[in-house]
């Protein structure tokens, strides 16, 4: 390692100590839980981690010029995380039909079923372990109202319907079954709801139109959150503006705002950059020269991503990317440890939109691969 990368690792690590968000507290309880899988670490490790990685095909800044070209793909992403992915048929004896949605607990997914127009018919839990699976509830739905955002919480599977009016309603049932019901918070909330997320006994969400808001989880008054009047939820606590997709190339979550203590953020955005995504500690985008960069929302601990990244990055870590070189396929990315694994697309396969581990898909990355659907659980990747 140079002396300047040496300097360069102990800048980011002052800065990152100093300047990253701390670790938000009452985390929704669903989060909570699955972190409890994670290794200890902080996001200092993570960050120093990442600026000291030696990805085949990075160029890094200011150390000496590129990296040697990737020849061939990684080993597949069962094999590098081999506790953190499976594979599970596209069609169940019982459900010909469905999409992953989240993950219930350690070993259970939670699982959507569509009508023949495509609106939910009903949810069902599927046991990795047995590969069995059981019928949660009915979604209540017509064709002018239309049921999304699933989250898991308190013990409860919890979702948002909106009507042909853009009237938002909220609705759950046991994560152990039974019929679903409406949660009462005084009428319809106006605004089309987004960002669902349980936090301890309340509910929070955000509005397309901005907005972030709570109200109790067994039903109750409807609460703005102080100072969040155009934000968007990122990662509870985290609330942020502009949202995740913006328009003429807006930075996304540039600020932030944590929705329990009030610390704030503004990451830097440099002239000429564009689609720039941000989370709760990083940034990705693209340079003028249209070269992809990732660095800490302080600006500092900046470095070129490889191949043709789709922007975006989940847990502030992972991204799939097109890997530079002769290679084929698209591969999943750790920037914490250097890691990457084989998706297993081919161009001949179809590239699969829904494989992007965005910033606001939770820990689920999941896509079809032939006849399965690839399931990641990114909070088990160590």
């Amino acid at each position: 390692m140079s002396t300047d990368l040496e300097d360069d690792l102990s800048r980011v690590l002052g800065r990152a100590a100093e300047g990253a968000p701390q670790a938000p507290t009452g985390f929704p309880g669903r989060i909570v839980a699955r972190s409890r899988r994670r290794r200890a670490r902080t996001w200092t490790q993570a960050l120093v981690a990442a600026v000291a990685m030696v990805i085949v095909g990075v160029t890094v800044r200011g150390t000496g010029g590129a990296q040697p070209a990737q020849t061939k793909l990684p080993d597949p992403v069962e094999a590098v995380w081999p506790d953190a992915v499976w594979k599970i048929p596209k069609q169940l004896p019982n459900l010909p039909d469905f999409r992953p949605v989240t993950f219930i607990d350690d070993r259970t997914v939670l699982l959507w079923t569509p009508k023949s127009d495509w609106r939910t018919d009903a949810v069902h839990a599927y046991d990795l372990g047995t590969g069995r699976t059981r019928k949660i509830a009915d979604i209540p739905s017509t064709q002018q109202v239309h049921a999304s955002y699933y989250t898991v919480g308190a013990g409860r599977i919890v979702w948002e319907t909106i009507d042909e009016k853009e009237h938002t309603r909220f609705w759950s049932v046991p994560v152990s079954g039974g019929k679903a019901a409406a949660i009462d918070t005084g009428g319809p909330v106006k605004g089309r709801g987004e960002g669902l997320t349980v936090v301890g006994d309340r509910v929070a969400f955000s509005l397309v139109e901005g907005g972030v808001f709570t109200f109790p989880l067994r039903g109750g008054r409807v609460t703005p959150v102080a100072g969040a009047e155009r934000h968007h939820i990122l990662r509870w606590p985290w609330v942020g503006t502009p949202s995740e997709y913006t328009q003429s190339r807006e930075p996304s979550f540039r600020e932030l705002l944590n929705a329990e203590t009030g610390q704030a953020s503004r990451a830097v955005v440099r002239p000429g950059e564009s689609y720039v995504r941000c989370g709760v500690t990083t940034c990705v985008g693209m340079r003028p020269d249209d070269t992809r960069f990732y660095r800490l929302r302080d600006g500092s601990g900046e470095r070129d991503l490889p191949g043709s990244p789709v922007l975006g990055l989940g847990d502030d870590r992972f991204m799939a990317a097109d890997p530079p070189g002769p290679a084929a396929g698209q591969v999943l990315l750790d920037l914490a440890t250097g890691k990457q694994g084989d998706l297993g697309l081919r161009p001949d396969e179809g590239r699969m939109s829904g494989v992007e581990p965005g910033i606001l898909h939770g820990g689920l990355v999941s896509y079809e691969l032939n006849d399965q659907y690839v399931l990641i659980d990114l909070a088990r990747i160590r």
